[in-house]
């Protein structure tokens, strides 16, 4: 499933709703921006949190564990050393470190935002800048440790069965019964019923041992007294919270449970249990999920940001994680360098320069994807593997990143980049930016294949999954299509509806590949510029 497939539970009038409350900064505590002035490789870098989910991407070592742990920096319940920390060794730089904020804390400004700074200096954190109170959980990648392996899960060998009783030590158990609403929540992510499911809390009591007298023994003719250690008065008190699962006729502790499982209902629980406007920081959220629960997962971090006013943010390599996610709330961090908006996590691999790739081109939309990709299976099948097709929502993006790339000496693979007919970027042989013909690419393609309908219609119909006998009708509704169509992005969506439910992609297709046989000069055009990209001319 790609995400171009996906259709998100959460309705876009809460997106909106969310992202116009950050607008108005409508929140009692809420982190708005920092810029990393001075941290690792980041120098002078900002990021916004424009939305109150935010999805850090990028490849490995790209800077999204060192954003993930700032968020959590200017605020005082928040033990920075959980994700930085100096070494004697190889950490001077440290002592350099500058951290910038823009928040908003209504009891501190009823109706502005706050400056913040936060330094790294002389082997400590700045306290004095670190007066900001909130809640803040961070969930590192151990969550996704099984409960045996985890050494954040306490109490693991008090609780082993077949260990050694102790009279030092009794372990009672206490049911907490208020978990319906983190079972719903689990249940969707998972996709599976919990109503079995138990919370428990176990009680450990450690004693102060005592003998107590328990009888006689005869030893070598005299009676000699037994005594018994029995628990004493209780030295100390702990507790920790456990889940039980369950289907009805067994049940299993959470030691059993699968490392995905329990992560998921441990976050659940956790969220639900924070207050409102809390800041919830999660470390590759992916980790240990099935791509249809990571996409559900996120749906519900959405859900309680609406609900609890909740302000997430978390890091991923994975697609599924930010399908349901608006562009405000995704950014990219590559080497130092921050970028907004909804990128592929393939796409970053190639902006970063980390593909096995001879060339990449860069497109506008999903449509001149499609159309240059039928180009080169027509055309250049024999390099069809050395070659990256990229959308990137819109034309200054595609310029962008594709100069960005033949300005990089470290890349060495070669791009080149395809914009629309009515596109404003100037086109250039030399840096190799060249346009489709016409002007709207869908309308362009739909036309050539319309103004001789006579003749393409039985292919066209073939081509389109519809039996021959069927050419009149698609002939008919083809031209009632280019008659009423407003928005030429919906030309083959509504062909296919109108023909019979035939899939967007197959009508797609099928234009395209009629245009191929009717423009045999402006394909060899574009299939020029791709083949003197792979075989470049030899530098003089």
């Amino acid at each position: 499933m790609t995400r171009e497939l996906y259709t998100s539970e959460i309705r876009n009038s809460l997106i909106r709703t969310l992202l116009q409350k950050v607008r108005k900064r409508n929140y009692e505590v809420y982190l708005v921006s920092i810029r990393l002035e001075r941290i690792r490789f980041f120098k002078g870098a900002e990021i916004t949190f424009d939305f109150p989910v935010t999805a850090l991407i990028g490849p490995n070592g790209g800077g999204k564990s060192t954003i993930l742990g700032a968020a959590g920096c200017p605020y005082r319940h928040f033990r920075v050393e959980s994700v930085f920390q100096k070494s004697r060794v190889g950490d001077a730089s440290m002592d350099d470190w500058v951290l910038q904020y823009d928040m908003v804390d209504r009891r501190m400004n009823p109706s502005g935002t706050i400056r913040l700074d936060v330094t790294f200096n002389d082997n400590r954190w700045s306290k004095s800048s670190r007066r900001m109170s909130r809640q803040v959980k961070l969930f590192g990648i151990n969550r996704t440790v099984s409960a045996v392996e985890s050494t954040t899960f306490t109490h693991k060998k008090v609780l082993r069965a077949g260990s050694d009783e102790s009279p030092t030590l009794t372990l009672s158990t206490e049911p907490i019964t208020d978990i319906q609403q983190i079972r719903i929540e689990a249940e969707r992510i998972l996709g599976k019923s919990l109503s079995h499911f138990q919370l428990f809390r176990i009680i450990v009591r450690r004693h102060k041992a005592i003998s107590e007298l328990v009888g006689f023994e005869e030893k070598d003719g005299t009676q000699v007294p037994v005594y018994k250690l029995v628990p004493g008065t209780v030295k100390r008190t702990s507790q920790k919270l456990m889940f039980v699962g369950g289907d009805g006729t067994s049940e299993y502790s959470e030691l059993n449970f699968g490392a995905g499982e329990r992560s998921v209902i441990n976050l659940v629980a956790a969220a639900e249990s924070l207050p409102d406007n809390s800041l919830l920081l999660i470390e590759e959220i992916e980790n240990g999920l099935h791509p249809v629960a990571v996409r559900r997962l996120v749906e519900y971090l959405i859900d309680i940001a609406g609900r609890k006013k909740l302000q997430v943010i978390f890091t991923t390599h994975s697609d599924y994680a930010i399908a349901p996610l608006p562009p405000e709330a995704i950014w990219a961090s590559i080497d130092g360098k921050l970028q907004q908006g909804k990128l592929s996590i393939d796409l970053l691999r190639v902006i970063s320069g980390r593909i096995d790739r001879r060339l990449a081109i860069f497109v506008e939309d999903e449509f001149a994807k499609s159309w240059i990709e039928a180009i080169l299976r027509e055309l250049l099948p024999e390099h069809l593997d050395e070659v990256g097709v990229y959308a990137v929502s819109g034309d200054g993006n595609a310029v962008k990143m594709h100069l960005g790339l033949i300005a990089n000496p470290a890349v060495t693979f070669q791009s080149i980049c395809l914009v629309d007919g009515d596109s404003k970027q100037s086109e250039s042989v030399k840096q190799r930016i060249y346009r489709f013909p016409g002007e709207t690419p869908e309308l362009t393609v739909f036309n050539s294949v319309l103004a001789d309908l006579e003749n393409n219609i039985a292919l066209l119909t073939v081509a389109c999954q519809r039996s021959v006998e069927k050419q009149e009708i698609v002939a008919n509704e083809i031209r009632k299509v280019s008659r009423t169509n407003r928005d030429p992005h919906l030309l083959f969506n509504q062909v296919g509806l109108n023909i019979g439910f035939v899939p967007e992609s197959i009508v797609r297709g099928a234009f395209l590949s009629i245009w191929l046989r009717q423009n045999p000069e402006e394909a060899k055009r574009i299939r020029d510029a791709v083949k003197g990209a792979l075989e470049p001319e030899p530098a003089v």
